[in-house]
């Protein structure tokens, strides 16, 4: 499991390239694509908006609304459709480049996801707790993971994804993120598909499964973040010991030229 470090060291490889906590997707991109992951470390944020992150968002927040208040489908959809358009008007003052048609598309998709989810988060009944920060320690790692889930009821967690294809399998990036908040809660983890194309608009619950192996990932995966960082005070020397693999699919263009300078290649 790698070294075990005290909360009270000064021997912190963490803190000394300013990480103060990890999350569930800084560990996920660290599997997926560790090069990446190193860049984000270095400093260097993309430019660029997420409409498909937009739309997430918006249906999140406005159907945990609507859990609390006795507010007609229309009214939440104009929710939904206020808060994506904050997040457009966020990335276009701040110079954040987006694909306009595609965030037309996902503003327009948001009524279909109110339709769907709106119903059935409310046949649940109201939450315990919503947008939760959970915060979980382990001996082995001088910094906690840190979250927010999204629904919380009685022994359960409830994670909200909205998408427009449903995978045969439950990503595994998924799986470690909801296996953290369980954990963190000692609750029955539930994802919840709110699954919209042309000829299909459900919601989708699926439970996920092997809780102690995906545990056992994040914290494998912690513990090696740590050792790499470890190697060296400077970042660019700790890029030494990985590569960039500029064929993984989620490279932007931005991200690749600052890589190659990182890199030097």
């Amino acid at each position: 499991m790698g070294r075990y470090f005290d909360n009270n060291m000064s021997n912190n490889p963490f803190e000394t390239h300013g990480i103060e906590y990890l999350s569930a997707s800084q560990i996920n991109q660290y599997i997926t694509n560790p090069a990446k992951w190193i860049l984000t470390v270095s400093g260097f944020r993309d430019n660029f908006g997420s409409p498909a992150m937009w739309r997430g968002i918006a249906v999140d927040q406005a159907t945990t609304e609507s859990l609390y208040r006795d507010i007609s489908i229309k009214r939440i959809q104009n929710l939904a459709k206020n808060i994506f358009d904050d997040k457009m008007y966020e990335a276009d003052q701040q110079g954040i480049f987006y694909d306009k048609t595609k965030a037309s598309k996902e503003r327009d998709a948001l009524q279909i996801y109110i339709d769907v989810a709106v119903p059935y988060f409310r046949e649940l009944g109201t939450p315990i707790a919503t947008q939760k920060k959970i915060k979980l320690e382990f001996d082995e790692l001088p910094i906690p993971i840190i979250g927010y889930l999204d629904l919380q009821y009685e022994g359960i967690v409830r994670d909200i994804k909205t998408v427009n294809r449903m995978s045969s399998v439950i990503p595994a990036s998924t799986c470690r993120q909801l296996a953290i908040y369980a954990h963190a809660e000692k609750c029955k983890p539930i994802i919840d598909y709110v699954y919209v194309t042309s000829k299909t608009q459900e919601v989708k619950s699926v439970t996920v499964p092997n809780l102690d192996g995906y545990l056992n990932e994040v914290k494998r995966a912690a513990s090696n973040m740590m050792n790499l960082l470890s190697f060296s005070d400077d970042i660019v020397n700790v890029a030494d010991l990985v590569f960039p693999n500029f064929d993984a699919w989620d490279w932007s263009e931005n991200e690749k030229e600052a890589a190659r300078k990182l890199w030097r290649i």
